[in-house]
């Protein structure tokens, strides 16, 4: 017998994945949405509207029904683990690294910013000296639906997505580097040289981590887990590759951050710094997930979707980039007239550096001819 299977959301990056993987495995699948968005080209399911925020709004659509399984992508998950609790056998919902102590709000934790690879078991928001809102709202989310699993309410599991890319992403973190491109730019600017790693993961991949959970509900049962793809790229290499893919080399121009705000938030979540990189194995020992696209093959497949959907801002509200190529302009000749007064002021020549270990030139029992 199919099981009936509702997905929250949908209509985003992984929702076309996390239906048709449904779909393959048998599963009578209805989704839920606000239907603000109906694309083209999703699967074909049986649609519900309702703003999954509110209780009410799904009482009045829902009413009694109930599932197999919940897969929620979107809305308030406390609100849903609470509205779904004796109405599903599993309860699947999508939360995200907000959750880690100084993703949001670095400032506010010791040692500063989140841990390097971070872990399911690392600090979380609430261990900062000060907690972050949102972070917070993010963890408690979380954790209400975990208790609610503990209580027998359904069987539960959590998956913490990292940047996410791919078509009809909800930021079109690509486009920065392919509008360039197409308007004649020759560099773009790279905050910090571009050394930063925030760690990504391709939607097909996410969603085929859900879809881990999905088959296994017994051990993914009160987990968390993080998601991002083998492969990972600096920001400097991410571009690159974009630019590769674009069919046209760009030069990068790389300037403190500090000074360059609009280019940051290009490239980072709000309140967010970098690095934020996290430790994926969990999901690959316990579930046995494994990538199913390259990242390499990901990005081409997210640049050729804007290519043919360029971003408009009725299509994207919240996205940020301003493409002000005089602004950017004035800043690399303001920054190159800084550098060179600094060296002027404060000349500084590094002293050469060699190996620590010692070189002997010829055989020798005591130190080489530099005392090493």
């Amino acid at each position: 017998m199919s099981k009936r299977t509702l997905v929250i959301g949908g209509t985003g990056p992984t929702g076309p994945h996390i239906l048709q993987g449904l779909l393959d495995r048998g599963h009578d699948v209805t989704m839920l949405h606000r239907g603000a968005h109906e694309p083209p080209g999703l699967p074909d399911v049986r649609h519900l509207h309702a703003d999954p925020h509110f209780a009410e709004t799904l009482q009045e659509v829902v009413g009694g029904q109930e599932w197999d399984l919940v897969v929620a992508t979107y809305g308030r998950m406390r609100v849903t683990g609470e509205f779904f609790a004796g109405r599903t056998d599993q309860l699947i919902c999508v939360g995200g690294v907000p959750v880690y102590r100084g993703f949001i709000e670095p400032q506010g934790s010791k040692p500063w910013g989140m841990k390097v690879n971070a872990r399911e078991d690392s600090p979380l928001a609430d261990t900062a000296e000060v907690p972050a809102k949102f972070a917070m709202q993010i963890l408690n989310a979380e954790r209400s639906v975990m208790e609610r699993a503990a209580n027998g309410a359904y069987k539960a599991s959590y998956v913490r997505y990292p940047q996410i890319y791919g078509p009809r992403n909800i930021v079109p973190w690509e486009w920065a580097v392919l509008k360039r491109i197409q308007d004649g730019r020759d560099y773009m600017i790279l905050p910090d040289d571009g050394l930063w790693t925030i760690f990504r993961c391709a939607a097909r991949n996410a969603a085929a981590g859900i879809m881990a959970m999905v088959d296994q509900p017994e051990v993914a049962d009160g987990e968390s887990y993080n998601v991002a793809d083998d492969d990972q790229f600096t920001l400097r290499q991410w571009a690159e590759v974009v630019a590769e893919i674009c069919g046209k080399p760009l030069d990068f121009v790389g300037i403190p951050s500090l000074i360059a705000p609009s280019a940051v938030n290009e490239f980072l979540a709000p309140a967010s710094r970098p690095h934020m990189t996290v430790d994926a194995s969990k999901i690959r020992t316990q579930l046995g997930h494994r990538d199913v696209i390259t990242a390499y093959d990901a990005l081409v497949e997210t640049v050729e979707w804007l290519r043919e959907n360029p971003p408009t801002p009725e299509a994207y509200p919240m996205y940020t980039a301003r493409f002000d190529y005089e602004l950017e302009d004035r800043q690399v000749a303001a920054y190159a007239k800084a550098v060179e007064m600094c060296r002027a002021e404060a000349p500084d020549e590094a002293p050469p550096l060699a190996h620590p270990m010692p070189h002997p030139k010829v055989p020798s029992l005591t130190g080489d001819e530099r005392g090493r």
